[in-house]
C-alpha cells in the first residue's frame, strides 16, 4: 500500500522524459524539485538495464584469473610500491585517478577486465561504478591479492576478529524508515546528455576513491568497525543480504546482526534497493553503514548509493572482521570467511614488469 501511493507521485516531467510503460522503471520518487537530477539518475540506470539490482556482484576467484593469463586484462589498483613489491604477471598498474579513461581506450579489447587491489574491497567499489557507465565486463577478484598468494594476505588474516564485542549485535529486528525524497545532487553541467552525466558522476567518484586501508580511521566512503561502534547513532545501518548473513546466530534460530541494522535483500535473489522496492526507505539527510560478510559487497553497492547522493560508507571487511566464527554457522556464507585455502599461493612476479 505505501509502495502504491509512493507511485502516484512521481515528478512529472520526467514520466514525460522517460517513458517505458513499465513498473519496473518507474522512479518512486515523491513530488520535489530538490530530488529531479536524481531521480533522472535513477530513471536512466534502470531504463539501461539496471545491472546493480538484477545482477549478482561481479567477482571472480584467484583461481579464474590465473587459468586465464594472457586472456583477461589484470588491472592492479594499489600505489606503485606496493605493485613493484610483487603483482600479477602481465597486471598493469593503474592508480583510480587514471582508471576511468584508461578503461575509455582499451576497453573493447577485452573479454574481460579484472581489478586487483590489496583486500579486494576498493575492487568492488570501482566495479560498479564502471559498470553502470557500461563496462559490463569489468569484474574484481575475490580477497584481492591476499587471495593471489601468502605474501600477501595479512592485509586479510590480521581482520579477522575472533573476540567480537556482542554488545554491538542484537536479535531484534528493526524496520525500514518511511518513504522520503532522493538526496540532491549538484552537477557541473546539468545541460549535458543524461549518459554524459553518468560518466561525470562516475570519473568523480572514482577519483574520490574508496580507502581499504584498516589504518585508516575512516573516509568518505568506509569505515571499520570500531568507527561505527562510537559513531553508530548517527548512522543509519543496513545489512546488504542474503537472509541467512542477518539471522544465522551462534546462540539462537532467530536473528544476529549490528544494533539497529535493517536488512536490504540484494541479487542474486531479489534488490530492495531498487526504485519500486525499498530504495526510498533509505535516509537522504543522515549517513549510512553498510556492511555484508566481506565487505566487498557492502562496497559495491555503497558505490551505487554513492552515485544517488546517498552518504553512504562500506564497514571494511564486513562480518569477517565483526564476528568471524558467525560465518561458518550456515552453509550459504561460509564462503564469505577468508580461510588459510582462500589463499592460492600462485607466483608473481617483482619490479616494473606490467605497469
Amino acid at each position: 500500500m505505501i509502495k502504491t501511493k509512493i507511485l502516484q507521485f512521481l515528478i512529472m516531467p520526467l514520466t514525460l522524459i522517460f517513458v517505458t510503460g513499465c513498473e519496473k522503471d518507474s522512479a518512486t520518487a515523491p513530488l520535489s524539485i530538490k530530488t529531479e537530477v536524481s531521480a533522472k539518475l535513477l530513471l536512466y540506470l534502470e531504463s539501461e538495464g539496471d545491472i546493480i539490482n538484477k545482477m549478482p556482484v561481479p567477482v571472480v576467484s584467484a583461481a579464474e584469473v590465473y587459468n586465464n593469463i594472457g586472456n583477461v586484462l589484470v588491472i592492479d589498483l594499489r600505489d606503485n610500491a606496493a605493485f613493484l613489491e610483487g603483482h600479477i604477471a602481465g597486471a598493469k598498474n593503474i592508480t583510480k585517478d587514471s582508471l576511468f579513461n584508461y578503461l575509455r581506450t582499451i576497453y573493447t579489447n577485452y573479454g574481460k577486465v579484472v581489478l586487483v587491489s590489496s583486500s579486494g574491497q576498493s575492487a568492488g567499489y570501482y566495479s560498479a561504478l564502471l559498470r553502470l557507465v557500461g563496462f559490463t565486463n569489468v569484474y574484481y577478484m575475490n580477497f584481492g591479492m591476499a587471495s593471489w598468494n601468502a605474501f600477501f594476505s595479512s592485509v586479510w588474516s590480521e581482520r579477522l576478529n575472533i573476540e567480537p564485542d556482542f554488545s554491538l549485535f542484537s536479535h531484534d529486528v528493526y524496520s525500514r524508515r518511511d518513504y522520503s525524497n532522493l538526496p540532491q545532487i549538484n552537477l557541473n553541467s546539468p545541460g549535458e546528455s543524461m549518459k554524459d552525466l553518468v560518466i561525470q558522476r562516475v570519473d568523480s567518484l572514482i577519483k574520490e576513491g574508496f580507502n581499504e586501508d584498516y589504518n585508516s580511521w575512516e573516509s568518505n566512503s568506509a569505515i571499520k568497525i570500531s568507527y561505527w561502534g562510537n559513531m553508530r547513532n548517527q548512522f543509519y545501518t543496513i545489512c546488504t543480504g542474503p537472509v541467512v548473513l542477518y539471522n544465522s546466530s551462534p546462540f539462537t534460530t532467530n536473528t544476529y546482526h549490528l544494533l539497529g541494522s535493517v536488512l536490504y535483500q540484494v541479487p542474486p535473489d531479489h534488490s530492495d534497493l531498487r526504485s519500486v522496492k525499498y530504495l526510498q526507505t533509505l535516509p537522504s539527510g543522515s549517513p549510512i553503514a553498510v556492511y555484508s560478510g566481506t565487505g566487498q559487497e557492502s562496497a559495491f553497492y555503497t558505490a551505487y548509493l554513492r552515485f544517488l547522493g546517498y552518504n553512504a560508507r562500506s564497514i571494511l571487511f564486513g562480518m569477517n572482521n565483526m564476528d568471524y566464527y558467525m560465518l561458518f554457522r550456515a552453509s550459504e556464507i561460509i564462503s564469505y570467511a577468508f580461510t588459510s585455502n582462500s589463499i592460492m599461493n600462485y607466483p608473481y612476479v617483482t619490479g616494473s614488469g606490467g605497469k
